[in-house]
């Protein structure tokens, strides 16, 4: 039990630099919603383009904003 927990808390930090690189490097999903190679239909959640930010992406423009608007 005591070395699951130490991998994972070795793991953890490797596998959230990896998102954030992931992140970094394409900061646009496919919409799951609407599923672009299925109906075609428009969708809220991506306004028809079959493309949303990621998670990860919306966090780090949310984290941005709230720094820049705090320095002002």
């Amino acid at each position: 039990m005591a070395t699951a927990i130490a991998l994972l808390l070795l793991c953890s930090p490797i596998i959230t630099l990896c998102y954030v690189g992931w992140c970094l490097a394409s900061p646009w999903g496919t919409c799951r919603r609407c599923r672009p190679g299925g109906k075609k239909r428009t969708c809220r959640a991506c306004e028809g383009t079959g493309k949303r930010p990621r998670v990860g992406w919306q966090l780090y423009v949310y984290l941005r904003r709230l720094h820049r608007d705090g320095t002002r």
